[in-house]
This record gives C-alpha cells, structure tokens and sequence, in this order.
C-alpha cells in the first residue's frame, strides 16, 4: 500500500537531513526507518512551541470570547449541561474540560488558557513526526520550528478557546493517518486510534470533520498508486473499509450534535455570505501578509532548486506522499466551508485555522530541500518577520476587547447603586471575565440570570420594562462593542440622562450618564477603587 513518490532512491542529497529508505516509493516501509532520526530533532519544535507559548500568556486581556467560555464554565455541571441544550453546543466538549481545569486551577488566564498552550505543542511536536515519516528530520524539525513561528499559532495558543485543541486534533489524526498507510502488518491498532482522533475531533468542533473529505483524497492517491500485484488487492481493498468505516463512525458519533447545531444556527447571524475580500482574507490564516508572502517565496524557490537539481533530486526533496497529505488538508476545508456558506453562512477564519499545520509541513520540507545554511537562514528570515506580529499578539488590547481595562475603568469610577446596560448582545457576556467592574453593576436589563434560565448571558426585559426600571436609577453605565463612535441608546431617550464621561478601552466604548434632576443618595458599603486609563470628557 503506497503513495505515489516517483522513481526509486538510491542516493539523497545530504542537504535534506538523513534520508528514511523507502524502495517501493510509498509508506510501506515506514513502520520504524524513520525513527532513527536523532532524538533532539523530534524534541527541539514542541519545547520551543511551548515555551513560545507560554510566554506573555497573561497579558492580553479576555476578549468576549474568552468571557463567554468563562459564563459558561463557571456554573453546575448539571446547568452547563441544560445550557448546552439551548446554546453553544459546538463548543460543549470544550466547555466540559474547562468545567474541570476551572474547578482544579482557577479562572486566572494561565489556567484557562494553558490547555491551548499546550495543544499547539502537542501539534508541533505531531507536524515534525509527519514530517520526518514522510521525508526527513530535518523537514520535521524546520515544519515544527515554523508552525511555531506563525503569529496566528500564538493568538489562538493563547486563548482559551478550542481552536487550539481542534489544530492539535486534527495533526493527531494525520499523523495516524500516515501510520495507516505505512502498516506493513495488521492496521488494526492504527485505525483504531485514527478513528478515535477523528471522532474526538468531531467532537470538540463539527467543522473539524471537513479533515474527512481531505484524507479521503490522500487515501484515494494512496489506493490509485499502491502496487498491482494480485495478492496486495485484498489489503488495499481492506484499507479502504477500514477507512471509510473510520469516517464513518466519527460521522454518527458527532451527528446530534451537528443537528444541535443547525438548530442552533441562529446564533452564528453574524456570519456573512463570502465574497472576494473574504477569500483574500486566507493570507492572514498564516500572518501579515509579508510573513505570508515570504513562505509561498521559501516554497516556491525551494521547488525550483530541486527542479534544477534533476527529477532523482526532486523526487527525493518532494516526496509526492508529502503534498498528497497536505494540500487536501491545507485546501479543502476551506473550500468546503466557503461553498456551504454560499447557502448558509457558518465561515470564518478560525474555522480552518486546523489547516495550518499542512503549510508548516509543506515550508518545513522546502526548507530541508535547501542547503543547510540557506534552510537555517531562510527559517531565520521566517522568525524575524513575524517578529513584530508576534509582540503584537502580547499586547494588553491583543485580542480586540481589552475588558480588563474596562473593569478597571469601571472599578474605580462606579458608585453604589448604579446601574448597567449592554448596548449589543456581544458585550453580554463581558462581565463574567473579571470581577471587579462590570460584575459589581447591577445590570438593570437582566430579567433571568444565565445559569437558571439556561443560557449563556441570561434572559433580558422588554425595552418598555428597561425604561420602567430606569425610572430608579441616577447613574447608568452604557457598554457598546465594536463601534467607530458612541451612539446614545433610544432607551434612553426622554429619561433625562446626561452623558458625562466616556471612555474606549480597545473596541469597547463605557458611557456614564446621570440622571439631571434625581438626587444621589450615598450609601455606607465600600467601594473599591483600582487606577483607570483612557479616560475621556464629554463636551
């Protein structure tokens, strides 16, 4: 059972790393030759990923995102689950393992991000296995070491978020996908564990099963170029069941919750149908669009150098088996995703963002197919450019919503008794990221808390109710998400509220207004005050 790879290999050029033998051209004869790599190869990429990582993981603020898994992960168990029948079933996999590492480690950001953190190294440390199977050590090693260069590996290994633990799922399931091929004696093992990684993956997020329909090319190449030879007819046929049986039952098991998530759709509405900028948005799956352009530029120049090197140097520097896992799994996805949204929006960039890990393979082994120096320099040039966005991605406004600034605003600017609203459903969920500000407002809309009413921001009073309940109240806080100014809310018009303070920490605009006539009662409960920024007069 082969992939296609050419013509046999006698020799390698030493500046690919140490060669694994493979007469036949395939992965059969993968089982233990490519293992002999030296061991700091296979280690170097998960080490440097983790402690890339780890480092300034604490210093972005939550984003609402974030806020929105801390709402839900906070309540009973048995009210997440109630709430996961309602709302945010895709994430309900997710959500339980968070359950457990809230109530063991806290809600601090090193706790609830750190399962991200640690995903990314587990797909660094699976992309430079793949990578030394199916060509060399060293393109193991330069995949691992750029999949930790990209700026967009730290944004989301740094969130807590699943998009990290579906990334380190589905180079789980590769990997073992490759395992499967190159089984020279009984697959059952592999398959075994690939189709549980493949129902695992289904199951942290529906979107990763679009990884199915690019490994079924992969495996369609490797039937189509395995040998003729009556008696490996059988195992080939054998293969293909054992795969689509895989598939299948990753399918079943996920299959509820893809209908939990058509009748939960309504809450993707911000989804837009995709257009041309939406497609031209893929760069930014890898980084800045120089981070970008400079990665096609390594694979593009590597191709041509083994070109001119003759077709025993290209086979030898591009195995076919290495684009036959790696462009389905770098393209498809996404043009599954964008055709489906032409019905039904449900993409966005972070959908995919599993895809990366084929890049790194593809850049890793363009790298291993240039001289040794030029590779180490190329890989160089890789870091340095992605530099500045990888401080970017640190920042305290990193991911949009800056809500600890926020808090802190309101932390040290709020009086007993004032009040709260949310001007966009998407600032609902902000105050359950910290609890010193906007947790501390009574939120004067909320007519059912979350966790009873088993949803993930609460139940919210008609506007007529809100202004009834206003009728009480001499300071209102106003939180909007996402606008380029402040819009004064029509709930408020005729109340008589003044606005006399603003400020926009991020993406976030807090409006205070006060009432012009009603008086203020001062009350003797404490209040905690913690140094505010951004602070901005109305005129």
């Amino acid at each position: 059972m082969t992939l296609p790879a050419g013509p046999a290999v006698v020799s390698r050029p030493a500046v690919a790393g140490p060669p694994c033998r493979d007469p036949a051209g395939g992965l059969g004869s993968y089982r233990d030759s490519c293992a002999v790599g030296p061991l700091w190869m296979r280690a170097v990429p998960p080490v440097v990923t983790l402690a890339v990582m780890l480092y300034g993981i604490q210093r972005p603020s939550y984003w609402r995102d974030e806020a929105a898994t801390l709402a839900a992960v906070r309540r009973p168990f048995g009210a997440l689950i109630a709430m996961l029948s309602n709302v945010d079933a895709v994430h309900g996999a997710y959500y339980m393992m968070m359950w457990a590492v809230v109530r063991l480690f806290g809600s601090g950001e090193l706790a609830t991000r750190l399962p991200s953190a640690l995903a990314m190294t587990a797909a660094s440390a699976g992309v430079a296995a793949i990578g030394c199977r199916l060509v060399s050590p060293r393109a193991g090693l330069f995949a691992g070491l750029v999949l930790a260069a990209l700026p967009q590996v730290s944004w989301y290994g740094q969130d807590a978020r699943s998009y990290a633990v579906v990334m380190a799922l589905a180079t789980t399931a590769s990997y073992l996908l490759v395992r499967l091929l190159g089984a020279g004696g009984p697959r059952r093992g592999w398959l075994a564990a690939y189709g549980l990684a493949l129902t695992a993956l289904g199951l942290v997020n529906i979107f990763g099963l679009l990884l199915i329909p690019a490994h079924g090319l992969t495996v369609a190449l490797a039937l189509r170029h395995g040998e003729s030879r009556e008696e490996n007819r059988q195992a080939r046929r054998s293969l293909l069941a054992g795969w689509l049986t895989a598939a299948a039952v990753a399918c079943a098991v996920a299959s509820p919750l893809i209908a939990a998530a058509w009748e939960q759709r309504a809450q993707e509405h911000w989804l837009k149908t995709p257009g041309i900028r939406m497609l031209a948005a893929l760069r930014y799956l890898v980084g800045p669009s120089a981070l970008a352009a400079a990665v096609l530029l390594i694979i593009g120049c590597a191709i041509a150098v083994s070109a001119v090197g003759g077709r025993v140097r290209a086979s030898a520097n591009w195995p076919a088996r290495i684009p036959a896992l790696c462009l389905p799994w770098l393209l498809l996805p996404a043009a599954v995703l964008l055709a489906g949204s032409l019905i039904q929006p449900v993409y966005t960039l972070r959908y995919v963002l599993y895809s990366l890990p084929a890049l790194a393979l593809l850049a890793g082994t363009a790298l291993a197919a240039l001289r040794r120096a030029a590779g180490a320099i190329a890989l160089a040039l890789v870091v340095l450019i992605g530099l500045p966005a990888q401080a970017g991605v640190r920042s305290r406004s990193a991911h949009g919503d800056n809500i600890r600034l926020a808090d802190d605003i309101v932390a040290a600017a709020r009086r007993p008794g004032d009040a709260v609203l949310y001007a966009n459903a998407a600032a609902r969920n902000m105050a359950a990221a910290y609890p010193d500000g906007l947790a501390a407002l009574r939120n004067i809309a909320l007519a059912g808390a979350p966790a009873p009413t088993g949803t993930l921001a609460g139940t919210y009073w008609p506007a007529a109710e809100v202004r009834r309940r206003l009728a009480h109240v001499r300071r209102i806080w106003v939180v909007e998400v996402g606008a380029a100014s402040p819009q004064r809310l029509p709930l408020l018009e005729g109340l008589r509220f003044r606005l006399v303070r603003s400020w926009r920490p991020s993406d976030i605009w807090l409006l205070l207004y006060r009432h012009r006539n009603r008086p203020y009662y001062r009350h003797r409960e404490p209040r905690r005050v913690r140094t505010a920024a951004v602070t901005r007069r109305s005129p």
